[in-house]
This record gives structure tokens, C-alpha cells and sequence, in this order.
């Protein structure tokens, strides 16, 4: 039988077809229950880009490569912003749709503004004193972080109501292992098959008009501080603590839901490392 622990900052479950657009979890609660078979880690990479950056799409390519690769266990989110001192390379171009977001934006200030472009990160570690790592060293940089255990088995679903047009996303975090620190879960929209400009240099015309942008941030639904998984008195994180957070938003007109997904990935407070990400198609 389940026992519960406790609960923090725990609302009523909203009626049925009820959606809230905000930032706090519709339900935030915690128990323990018999702990899990830790499951394999899977690994986050972000890719940092913008549609005026010629060379950003061989990074693209890579990234794809890297997926295909490995089964499901990478998740890809192109972050596209309005980055300090790039802006030549990430202004939107006039009559296409624009994909930079604030929320990319403070994801990427967080981890220290790159100098150049393409890059991006991998599960936010750092290489070389550095959390910016080139394009050309994901691939092994991933296969280091696949190798590795994580203390949090993860569960998500992702639904839309066409009829209130709101996205809700579950998540279940499981801890198999004791955990001393605190944790912050992140979860965030994005979007496939986003046709805009891009700049491409492999091209005589310097552009493509109708190219195809995948994994596009479009939205955190926690913010870009993320939503903390507290190791208090309220919730420790012992061997078998399962968390639950609900969050949900309104759905933005641009936004075509069949290519959405919504992506979950847990980090460290002590390192900014990224323990565990999975992602599922919005439904």
C-alpha cells in the first residue's frame, strides 16, 4: 500500500476540463512508496541557434544524427533568442515567423551568453570550464552522459483540450536512490516542423526560405528557474519519494499542437547538471 509522506503547496485537482495558464503547478505533492528500478539516464542538448546563422544548420544536422543514434534517450531543444552581441545572427527575418523566446533567452543568460554561433550545451555540464560546447563535441559528450546512473526514474503526459485550447502536462518524478540536495524540474513546450528562413551557406542564394525548424522552444511552463523539488522535512528525497507536478497553459494560436512536445528534464541546485529529461508528444 502507497503511504503518504506529505504534501506542499498542494491546490484541489481542478474539475475536468478545467485549465489554469500560470506557472504554479496545478498540484505539487509528495509520498514514498516502494522504490523503483532506477531506469537508464537520458541525456538533454540544447542547441543554441538563430535563422541568420549560416553555419547553424550543419549543428541541426548534428543534432539529428545524435537522436538517431540513440533510441529515444537524447532530447533536442533548439533554443532561438535574442542573444548579447549576436543579434546579427538571431534577428527574426521580416515576414517569417519568429521563433526567439524570452524563456530561450534567460535559459541561455543562465549558463553564460556564448560568443558565437552555432553551440549549444549538454545537460548543461561543463567542458572545459565552459557549459557552451561546440556542435563537433556533442556526440561524444552525450555518449559520456548516457553512461551514466540517475537517482530519478521519470513519468510525464502531455494532453491538449481543443475545446479550452490548453496544454496540461503531468509529471511523476520517482526517486530510487537518497538524494541530499534539492532539485528543480523544468518543463518545457516545443515544436517540430516550423517552416521559416535560414541562412545556409551551402546554398548559392545564401538562404532557405522554406526550411524546416525543429525541437523550437516555444514555452516553460515553470519558468526558466524552474519549479524546485525540495529535500526538506516536507519531502525527502529517500529511496521510493515519488513527486507529482501538474502545470498546464493556454495554447498560443501560432502553435500547432500534432508537432508539440513536452519535454521534462531534472537539475541538480548544486551543480545546474541535468540528472534525467524525457519527452513525449502533446495529445
Amino acid at each position: 500500500m502507497t503511504a503518504i509522506l506529505s504534501i506542499s503547496s498542494c491546490t484541489e485537482e481542478p474539475p475536468v476540463g478545467l485549465f489554469v495558464e500560470t506557472l504554479e503547478p496545478l498540484l505539487d505533492t509528495c509520498y514514498l512508496e516502494t522504490a523503483a528500478i532506477p531506469e537508464p539516464k537520458n541525456t538533454l542538448v540544447y542547441d543554441i541557434t538563430g535563422v541568420r546563422c549560416s553555419n547553424c544548420p550543419k549543428a541541426a544536422e548534428q543534432a539529428k544524427t545524435i537522436l538517431d543514434a540513440n533510441n529515444g534517450r537524447v532530447s533536442v531543444i533548439a533554443l532561438y533568442a535574442d542573444i548579447p552581441g549576436l543579434g546579427a545572427l538571431t534577428e527574426a527575418w521580416d515576414g517569417f515567423p519568429v521563433l526567439n523566446s524570452v524563456d530561450a533567452q534567460q535559459i541561455i543568460a543562465s549558463l553564460g551568453n556564448p560568443g558565437s554561433l552555432p553551440t549549444g550545451c549538454v545537460d548543461q555540464i561543463e567542458v572545459n570550464n565552459n557549459r557552451m560546447v561546440p556542435f563537433t563535441k556533442w556526440s561524444a559528450e552525450v555518449s559520456k552522459r548516457l553512461a551514466l546512473p540517475t537517482p530519478v526514474n521519470l513519468e510525464i503526459t502531455a494532453t491538449y483540450d481543443p475545446s479550452t485550447k490548453a496544454i496540461r502536462v503531468n509529471t511523476k518524478s520517482h526517486f530510487t536512490e537518497v538524494v541530499t540536495d534539492s532539485m528543480d524540474i523544468f518543463v518545457g513546450l516545443t515544436e517540430n516542423d516550423i517552416e521559416s528562413k535560414q541562412s545556409e551557406n551551402r546554398v548559392s542564394s545564401g538562404h532557405v526560405d522554406d526550411y524546416k525548424h525543429e525541437h523550437v522552444l516555444r514555452k516553460l511552463l515553470t519558468g526558466s528557474s524552474g519549479s524546485e523539488i525540495k529535500n526538506t522535512k516536507k519531502c525527502d528525497l529517500l529511496a521510493g519519494t515519488v513527486v507529482e507536478k501538474q502545470f498546464s497553459i493556454i495554447k498560443d494560436d501560432a502553435w500547432k499542437v500534432p508537432a508539440m512536445h513536452a519535454v521534462v528534464w531534472i537539475v541538480s541546485r548544486t551543480t545546474k547538471e541535468v540528472v534525467h529529461v524525457k519527452e513525449v508528444s502533446v495529445k
